[in-house]
């Protein structure tokens, strides 16, 4: 059974395999490969998505959406994924809700009691506007030179690892 998710998220799944054909060749092992890449660059998504958060229109206040901008590689290790996972007391994902824009209605047809700019309103419901903080500077992080530079430091990375690794294979088969 599939779990449903209230959470607003993207999952990046890079084009990614020529750099992990290139690593598997030389003797690396596929998944663990995948899964370090894939981190490294939702790693710097997920940092994109916070750094333009005050660009989107949202403010900080307490923090807690900003702080629940996560990343997370999936299980299978194909894809990672950017998520604002904020949750209220009464079980509201507004992550979610702000993301993909909602509407906010009274209970048993009273009001909802606010505060702007000094003025306290009374309205039966509020429409939030779709801010798209998570999905947009994802895709232009994907677009960008920096992602390409960090693929290739990730790779360079792996790579490094391989040769001590073989490195390590062939000091200790000499001493045998």
């Amino acid at each position: 059974m599939r779990r449903k998710s209230n959470t607003d998220f993207f999952s990046i799944e890079s084009d990614i395999t020529e750099p992990i054909n290139m690593l598997n060749d030389l003797g690396a092992r596929k998944k663990t490969m995948m899964r370090r890449l894939l981190s490294g660059i939702g790693t710097d998504a997920k940092n994109k998505v916070k750094k333009g958060y005050k660009s989107s229109g949202l403010k900080k206040r307490s923090g807690t959406l900003y702080k629940s901008i996560s990343k997370r590689v999936i299980r299978s290790g194909k894809a990672v994924i950017i998520e604002a996972k904020a949750q209220a007391e009464n079980d509201v994902f507004y992550g979610y809700a702000l993301s993909k824009g909602s509407e906010i209605r009274a209970k048993d047809g009273g009001y909802l009691t606010f505060q702007i700019d000094g003025k306290w309103k009374k309205v039966q419901s509020v429409k939030l506007p779709e801010r798209n903080f998570v999905e947009k500077p994802v895709n232009d992080y994907l677009k960008s030179t920096a992602y390409k530079e960090k693929l290739d430091k990730l790779v360079q990375k792996e790579i490094a690892k391989i040769e001590k690794k073989n490195e390590n294979r062939n000091t200790s088969s000499r001493k045998t």
